[in-house]
């Protein structure tokens, strides 16, 4: 694993403590693991999501571009 450094609001600090005071967590990094975790695989699946359901309209361009670019061209 790799340190790393990250600045957060006091009010996220706070909760992170009473998340693992509760027990929910065996410490704050666990607890950052699990947030980080999580927004990676929900990120990753809406994206996935998207690209499948653009797929049936913009095949060839989703294969060649990012699904910001097949966004943008929507919009």
């Amino acid at each position: 694993m790799k340190l790393i450094s990250v600045n957060l609001p006091e009010s996220y600090l706070e909760v992170l403590e009473i998340l693992v005071a509760d027990g929910k967590f065996p410490n704050r990094s666990e607890a950052i693991r699990v947030g980080i975790r999580d927004l990676i695989k929900t990120e990753y699946l809406i994206e996935e999501k998207i690209k499948k359901n653009y797929s049936k309209y913009f095949e060839s361009e989703i294969k060649e571009s990012s699904l910001e670019d097949v966004i943008a061209e929507e919009n």
